[in-house]
């Protein structure tokens, strides 16, 4: 090996297995030499050297996914490195759009910032802004006390962060149910390279990998058997958002197999009032707490209606009350939930993790179309999950449907740009989840347990 070295070092180090430390040096002197490179190209910039180091942490993430499927293998150096590649370009990308100024930025963030450096910061972190949720609002009131860097670039690095975080989660839920390592990596790449990922915060300033990623991850902690750790991440998810409550129809199965108990349930709500503690402080009272998200949907139904730019079963309704079907739509999507628990507890065997993803990946698609008050970003969690799933053509078919169709929902809802008609982007989603559906059936009647 020695001899081969000498005679041509090039080839050998790239045709050398990394292998334990080694693999760990490769990772960190990647991340570095993206820090530099990162730092030498926007030098010109406000803040060129936090901006890179924050680069660099969202490539660690995601080549820590990396690892996770290449340890143990015998591929060579130069496929790591290929690989990594990769995940800087999808860093890079993310980085590229620093300097777009999203409308939504000027109009709601910029204000908000404002208006909470003139508050104290327990204020600050129990703001009502639109009944916006206590986590976001705790990252919000944090930004607002940056001065000497953009608030703008803080929103933007803090998502890249977490969508690459949601990278590396994508990354574990294809290893858990045993994809292959091209499955595992595509997955990942695409959650962080897909059109709507990067518009969600760098054309957008959105959060919602924020939520993503609490819930991505904790799902992933509930398949290997850490229910606490899970539950009490999806108690911070709730604290997020509300669309994490899409996946919770899976604790009753869970529950009913004894994977997870009452305590861990506790956890999980001690864990959504921990991120909401900011407002019992400020002595808002825990009604403010509890009934933060039913204020939500109030406003919500008061200004935009049944859907916001979202495909489901109400986009294909040309005239519709809003008093009427949002609360025949609340009650279809609570039972379309409990349709898919009663599928998945009659089964009567313990389900292995691939049928657990494809039920979540049900819910996560097919919820939304029913649900009324659902915006463009309803199947920005449904996404990932496809992501996750897409190692056969009928799913890589629904996976590529509705990323399609998010897109083009968000290309109305942020550019005013018409792609297709709503009715039609409805039936594709409704499609798509039906197809899910049909797979999930189609496990549940295996004669073994799928």
């Amino acid at each position: 090996m020695k001899k081969d070295f000498w005679r041509d070092p090039l080839r050998t180090a790239m045709m050398a297995v990394p292998q334990g430390r080694s693999a760990g040096m490769l990772c960190a002197a990647l991340c570095a030499v993206f820090a530099a490179a990162a730092y030498a190209m926007l030098r010109e910039m406000q803040g060129a050297a936090v901006i890179a180091l924050c680069g660099a942490l969202g490539l660690a993430a995601l080549l820590w996914g990396l690892a996770q499927v290449l340890r143990g293998t015998k591929e060579p150096a130069l496929v790591w490195i290929c690989a990594a590649a990769a995940c800087m370009l999808a860093v890079a990308a993310h980085l590229a759009m620093l300097d777009i100024r999203p409308g939504r930025y000027t109009k709601m963030l910029a204000p908000l910032f404002e208006d909470m450096w003139n508050y104290e910061m327990i204020t600050a972190l129990a703001w009502e802004d639109d009944a916006w949720s206590g986590v976001y609002m705790i990252v919000c009131a944090l930004i607002s006390r940056l001065q000497t860097f953009s608030q703008l670039y803080a929103v933007k690095l803090f998502d890249m962060i977490c969508q690459c975080l949601c990278g590396a989660a994508v990354v574990r839920l294809a290893k858990r149910r045993g994809a292959s390592a091209a499955a595992c990596i595509g997955g990942m790449l695409a959650c962080v390279l897909a059109p709507t990922m990067l518009m969600n915060a760098g054309c957008w300033a959105q959060c919602d990998a924020t939520f993503a990623m609490l819930t991505l991850w904790g799902l992933a902690l509930l398949m290997e058997d850490h229910p606490l750790a899970g539950c009490v991440l999806w108690g911070l998810a709730l604290g997020t958002k509300l669309q994490s409550a899409f996946l919770f129809p899976l604790l009753i199965v869970l529950f009913m197999n004894r994977r997870v108990s009452l305590r861990h349930l506790l956890a999980l709500a001690g864990a959504y009032l921990l991120s909401q503690v900011a407002i019992l402080l400020d002595g808002q009272g825990l009604a403010a707490v509890l009934g933060r998200y039913a204020q939500q949907l109030e406003s919500a139904r008061g200004t935009i209606g049944l859907s916001d730019h979202a495909p489901g079963v109400y986009g294909l309704m040309k005239v519709a009350s809003v008093r009427e079907f949002s609360g025949m739509g609340l009650y279809l999507g609570i039972a379309c939930a409990l349709i898919v628990v009663w599928a998945l507890l009659r089964r009567g065997q313990p389900l292995c993790d691939e049928t657990l993803l494809l039920a979540a990946l049900l819910l996560a698609a097919g919820l939304p179309l029913v649900l009324p008050q659902m915006n463009a970003r309803s199947l920005y969690l449904a996404g990932m999950l496809a992501f996750a799933l897409a190692d056969t053509p009928k799913r890589l078919a629904a996976a590529v449907a509705l990323e399609a169709v998010s897109l083009c929902s968000y290309m109305e809802a942020v550019f005013g740009l018409t792609v297709m008609p709503m009715s039609t982007l409805s039936l594709v989603a409704i499609a798509a989840a039906t197809a899910i559906a049909l797979e999930l059936v189609q496990k549940l009647k295996a004669p073994k347990a799928a």
